[in-house]
């Protein structure tokens, strides 16, 4: 007998809901989060386009409140990284980094993605010092000081009117010819008069020896230097598969492929969330995912008996 019916590997709300489906099913359930259980939500100061919340909720109470729910229909989480899954003629193994492997029947991929860099001198280097990914942990230490904002989407217009919250001046740099954040974000920063957005506009270089000092700019093939106290970056997200590889198929962008049931090619694996196929990278889809990913799981296990 396995340990596990299923493991879950990430805790973001695509996993979340996929275990509180397989508890309330009576499934036994572990789930493996190497950071913090509710995901890079538990970032984001406010979520506005999540249904049910009229003045939106802060990510980590939002969170919460799923960690929560799943908890208390009896599924077991652990906070590892897991870096191995391998495929044996019976049950499935996960490994972790501190060396425990367990077994399973079914495993759910929901590991979601980590901010992608934008791969320019200078931001290695800098990062913790000036460079950074999330407002919200690392904002309030950019109090009455000028920070630029790398990306025009949805994460990096949040980021830009967080930080002008506490920041001097806030300077979002895209290099398309205009923002692609939604529109309700693009008016509120339209709006915001401590708010600058410089499209067509890519950034060559982070300056500063301890401690950012710049970025070099470049636009219409003339560069030029801004001065910044820190560097926002918010240019779109890296899936986490790269423990992957050999196990299942991947797409171009190294995401898992999928059918519409959240079904791998691997029969009992599963992938739900912005980790998956053509995510469209929001919370209620992957909610959504991670019931479809589950109800599959259920089917596959009950099979098995």
């Amino acid at each position: 007998m396995p340990d596990f019916d299923a493991i879950i590997i990430g805790g973001g709300p695509a996993g979340l809901t996929a275990g509180l489906y397989l508890c309330r099913g009576g499934w036994r359930t572990l789930l493996i989060e190497k950071e913090v259980v509710g995901g890079y939500i538990m970032n984001i100061e406010l979520i506005e386009n999540y249904p049910g919340f009229t003045d939106g909720v802060a990510g980590a109470q939002l969170g919460m409140e799923m960690k929560n729910q799943a908890q208390k229909y009896g599924l077991q989480t652990e906070r590892n990284e897991v870096i191995m899954v391998q495929l044996t003629t019976g049950d499935k193994m996960v490994s972790c980094a501190n060396g425990i492997v367990y077994t399973t029947s079914a495993i759910m991929i929901a590991g979601g993605a980590v901010p992608k860099k934008l791969g320019v001198p200078g931001e290695n280097m800098l990062s913790g010092s000036g460079v950074f990914y999330c407002a919200f942990c690392d904002g309030g230490q950019y109090a009455d000081r000028v920070v630029a904002v790398c990306g025009g989407g949805d994460s990096g217009a949040s980021g830009a009117l967080y930080l002008a919250k506490i920041a001097s001046k806030v300077i979002i740099i895209e290099a398309m010819p205009e923002l692609t954040a939604t529109a309700v974000l693009r008016d509120s920063i339209k709006e915001n008069p401590k708010i600058e957005v410089r499209c067509g506009v890519k950034v060559n270089a982070i300056l500063g020896e301890k401690q950012v000092e710049g970025v070099e700019i470049e636009e219409k093939g003339k560069k030029s230097r801004l001065k910044v106290d820190g560097v926002l970056v918010h240019i779109g997200m890296d899936p986490n598969t790269d423990y992957l590889e050999d196990v299942v198929a991947l797409d171009k962008q190294g995401r898992v492929a999928v059918n519409e049931r959240m079904e791998t090619e691997v029969p009992g694996i599963f992938a739900a969330g912005d980790i998956r196929s053509d995510s469209p990278g929001q919370v209620a889809a992957a909610v959504g995912d991670g019931a479809a990913a589950a109800i599959s799981a259920q089917q596959y296990l009950q099979k098995l008996k």
